[in-house]
């Protein structure tokens, strides 16, 4: 399958670009830097996906069977909302219409965590582990840009049947070199509170991607990912309590250091689990 990545050079993204290549796909890489440095697999196509223009043309030379869609403002703070929210709007907007216009077969794309609301401060779900149910409002740009990216699918998905859709709400990726940050965390828990303690290896994000892509659903599904177990040491029932006001709602069947995340919708439609752990490492 010749399969179009956008992102590919990012974070995440490098990793489902050699996922990819190595099943035997045919890979090319849409982004707007080119890392020599990295040795990705596949071909290289500069494109400023804001521009509807150069994402048409590009999408029309290259003509993929799926898109897999991760590229986005990396670093929704310390800059102007507006920016985050019209860039990663706009790419996902403009990507996907060109997709289905190009009558693609798939089409999987980068939602996020915090597209639940979730990550709000003052905001705890239900009960943990928590499913794709859970949506709560959220005042952050970059939040609300990821959910909008699936309300769009959720409308062009109407419009393009013959093309399935699949929205991923990634967590906090850590490449497979960075867990050694967790250390500071098991001195300080309140560091990573914000997503109870969870988080993804980005070769996880990669194996997600393939699973999406080569799977058979059908209209638009979103499916939460993330790695099984917590990023921290000490018990999430201890934390969510200490940290979140004697929280205490978990699942009868819960057991640490299961994460919060509940990705069990992923395993159903794709056959998808996390393979990676920090404790592994």
């Amino acid at each position: 399958m010749r399969v179009v990545v956008t992102g590919g050079t990012g974070r995440a993204g490098q990793w489902v670009v050699r996922e990819l290549a190595g099943a035997g796909h045919e890979v090319v890489n849409f982004d707007v830097a080119d890392r020599a440095d990295l040795d990705l697999p596949g071909e290289f196509c500069r494109v400023d996906l804001t521009d509807a223009g150069k994402v048409y043309d590009a999408l029309f030379q290259f003509r993929p069977d799926g898109i897999c869609h991760l590229a986005a403002n990396p670093a929704p703070s310390g800059q102007a909302q507006i920016d985050v929210f019209d860039n990663n709007v706009l790419s996902a907007h403009n990507l996907m219409q060109a997709g289905g216009d190009l009558g693609v077969a798939r089409f999987v794309y980068a939602s996020s965590e915090m597209a639940t609301g979730l990550l709000t401060e003052g905001t705890v779900p239900s009960r943990v582990p928590f499913d794709e149910s859970e949506r709560y409002p959220s005042p952050n740009a970059y939040a609300l840009s990821k959910y909008l990216s699936e309300v769009i699918a959720d409308s062009l998905a109407v419009r393009y049947p013959q093309t399935a859709w699949v929205g991923l709400r990634i967590n906090n990726v850590i490449p497979p070199d960075e867990f050694g940050r967790f250390a500071d965390e098991w001195e300080n828990p309140g560091l990573s509170k914000t997503n109870f303690w969870s988080y993804i290896d980005a070769r996880d994000v990669g194996t997600a991607y393939r699973a999406a892509l080569e799977g058979t659903s059908r209209g638009h599904e979103v499916c939460l990912i993330a790695a099984a177990d917590t990023r921290a040491k000490r018990g999430l029932r201890e934390l969510m309590a200490e940290y979140y006001d004697g929280y205490d709602h978990f699942a009868y069947d819960y057991e640490d250091p299961r994460s919060a995340f509940d990705c069990s919708r992923m395993q159903t439609l794709f056959g998808w689990t996390p393979t990676y752990s920090w404790r592994d490492q």
